[in-house]
């Protein structure tokens, strides 16, 4: 089943800093880096022949011609033109430029052309500033870019984090960054519906800096006046103790008579007229919504200023919920636009043929294995005899047999889930109930897998009339590892909803590529062991014409397929390609060096360890992204001696940083309360 063609890059132009986030083939979402930031500044530079500059060439030329920067470009959208150190030019270009860098970046990251492209707009913008930021998608060449509101946004990563949000679920999302924004959000059967929003530009970061610089009087020159560097100064000190309280209860700051203690006390005191423009904000939106307080789900606080601890005591007092976090919360709107669903083409999943062909591989190549284990194992000693016999077999094989039992099974659940809405196209597909149903059937396609192995066992057992131990142990005592994992998977799938823009049967989608060598090595180290079958026979001769080595109990045909193996290891544990060809090649020696007749189980149980390994990746991968947080209690209320400790740490550290040009400072900070 395919969704899309290449990454889904998405693209938030903030007041200060540009972020671009991207889902690679696997569907896991990065963040752009840019050199050694995950940010790039929003500022761009424009020279006097026209010429633009961007990123990191923009600010050092902004030293040299500061008339030149221009900070903001999307909060200039409402205008045509700008003017720039005397040159005109048209705001869509600005736009452009740093869109053109937005998506080279992301082609660069992911490596893998660009297939869906988001950019993160204002909930409150209007057709005048959408309709100017098509022209400049359209001068970037991404055209057909959708535009997704920031709250929106937040609501999909949400999701993708696990939170349970059921149709009708309200939630409330503050963005606190350059200004502020409080939106009200209904869920949907199909995304999200805005109820209401209210902007308050003086209840955001911005207007926090200031009051607090205001708050530490700056100094003044002899006659009075305050200097431009001197006010640019105290603001960019506001603002790194502001952000420095996030992590430490007391900072030391350069004030009007020296160094001056500041801490959340302080903080609250400075910004109450901002912070409770901000609670009047959402007050706002919340009675614009029309929905009682009683109905209020999750309030979530997004933004640079998420974590500042005066924030969540006001807005519970305020509005009676106490406000969550994510891990990344000034990069939550990015990644929820990337972890937006892809809509799929007639609203349902279509089965297709990577997904059959995964599920018939997996169980021929078992079941060939385990063949082949019957045919080439010797018993020795007296049937029917009070001593117990014993076998001369190819354990690795039935190893193998048993891994690729429980693939088999994992993958035909896959394919049964999908193919139902081919043979029930009436049916109306209900996300949550589908996506439940598969998680059952998941776990249980475990179970069965582990039902076949214990039949492999109850097969040999009664074949060979020997004691079950060992066979059940290099069956399904093999096997648990990737069975138990795969009901771990299931078990995951039915707590949480669709995974970014995959679905999760493509998520856990089993590499074919990996059944067939896994099949074909397992096949070829089990003919050289036990000279099964002799079909293969002229293939190990032809073998041997270019290959010659001394007389060995594992010969060329035998490393051929431990090296098959290595190869199959590589794909799973390396996702890029060029790491999988420099990983493959050293394996595949690696394995074809090291295989010998006493070690050919323990490569198969090695194998059977990294395929559970592959399936437990992909479920961290799916729970580590944006787990909810509730902010702890405020450092003002932690013990005097250990806030005392924590200042005296910072303030030794803290130096006085220096002067900012107005003109070029602007983007080289992060915007946030």
């Amino acid at each position: 089943m395919s969704l899309r063609v290449g990454v889904v890059v998405a693209v938030d132009i903030g007041a200060a800093r540009m972020k671009v986030a991207y889902a690679d083939a696997d569907g896991v979402v990065q963040l752009v880096r840019f050199e050694r930031e995950l940010w790039l500044p929003s500022g761009v530079q424009v020279e006097p022949d026209g010429s633009l500059l961007t990123g990191a060439a923009a600010m050092r030329r902004a030293r040299q011609r500061p008339e030149g920067y221009i900070a903001d470009p999307m909060g200039r959208l409402t205008a045509d033109t700008v003017e720039a150190g005397g040159v005109v030019v048209q705001t869509a270009d600005l736009v452009a430029a740093l869109l053109r860098v937005a998506l080279a970046g992301a082609v660069h990251a992911a490596g893998s052309p660009v297939g869906v492209v988001r950019v993160v707009t204002a909930g409150a913008w209007g057709p005048r500033r959408r309709g100017a930021l098509r022209t400049a998608l359209q001068r970037a060449g991404a055209a057909d870019a959708e535009l997704v509101a920031a709250p929106v946004a937040v609501g999909w990563h949400l999701l993708a984090g696990g939170a349970d949000l059921p149709e009708q679920a309200i939630v409330t999302v503050c963005d606190l960054g350059a200004g502020f924004t409080a939106s009200v959000l209904a869920r949907t059967g199909d995304g999200f519906e805005a109820l209401a929003g209210v902007e308050a530009s003086d209840g955001g970061g911005d207007a926090m800096d200031a009051a607090v610089a205001a708050w530490l009087s700056p100094p003044t020159s002899p006659d009075g006046v305050v200097s431009a560097a001197a006010a640019a100064e105290a603001v960019v000190s506001a603002r790194l103790a502001k952000e420095a309280l996030s992590a430490a209860p007391t900072v030391l700051v350069p004030g009007a008579s020296g160094q001056v203690v500041f801490g959340v006390p302080q903080l609250r005191q400075a910004g109450a007229a901002v912070l409770d423009r901000a609670v009047a904000a959402v007050v706002q939106a919340i009675e614009a919504a029309d929905v009682g307080r009683e109905h209020l789900g999750l309030l979530v606080c997004v933004g640079g200023g998420a974590r500042s601890p005066v924030v969540a005591d006001a807005f519970a007092d305020a509005v009676g919920v106490r406000p969550v976090t994510v891990p990344q919360p000034d990069a939550a709107a990015v990644l929820g636009a990337v972890q937006q669903p892809v809509p799929i083409e007639d609203g349902v999943p279509v089965p297709s043929g990577r997904d059959a062909a995964g599920a018939v591989l997996a169980a021929a190549g078992s079941v060939a294995l385990f063949g082949q284990f019957m045919s080439g194992t010797q018993r020795y000693g007296p049937l029917r005899s009070i001593q117990e016999g014993w076998l001369l077999a190819n354990w690795s094989g039935l190893c193998l047999a048993a891994v690729l039992a429980v693939v088999a099974t994992a993958a035909g659940a896959s394919w049964l889930h999908m193919a139902r809405y081919a043979m029930l196209p009436e049916t109306p597909p209900d996300e949550r109930l589908g996506r439940r149903l598969y998680g059952v059937a998941l776990a249980a396609s475990a179970v069965v897998g582990l039902g076949v192995c214990v039949g492999y066992a109850v097969i040999a057992v009664g074949s060979f009339e020997v004691p079950a131990g060992p066979l059940l142990r290099w069956s399904v005592l093999a096997a648990t590892p990737v069975a138990a994992a795969v009901v771990v998977a299931g078990l995951l799938v039915i707590a949480r909803p669709l995974l970014v823009q995959r679905s999760w049967q493509a998520w856990f989608r089993f590499p074919v590529t990996v059944v067939v060598l896994a099949g074909v090595g397992g096949y070829l180290i089990g003919y050289d062991v036990t000279d099964s079958p002799h079909v293969l026979r002229l293939f190990d001769w032809w073998l041997q014409q270019y290959i010659t080595e001394p007389r060995q109990p594992i010969g060329p045909v035998g490393r051929l397929g431990a090296a098959c193996l290595g190869v199959a290891v590589a794909l799973l544990i390396a996702r890029r390609g060029w790491i999988r060809v420099l990983t493959a090649v050293p394996l595949a020696l690696l394995t074809a060096t090291v295989l010998a007749w006493r070690s050919t189980g323990l490569i198969t149980a090695v194998f059977g360890a990294v395929v559970a390994g592959w399936w437990l990746w992909r479920i961290l991968a799916a729970v580590g992204g944006a787990a909810l947080q509730v902010p702890a209690p405020s450092a003002a209320d932690r013990p005097p001696a250990a806030a005392a400790g924590a200042a005296a740490g910072f303030g030794a550290a803290w130096a006085p940083p220096p002067p900012a040009k107005p003109q070029s400072g602007a983007g080289t900070a992060e915007r946030g309360w």
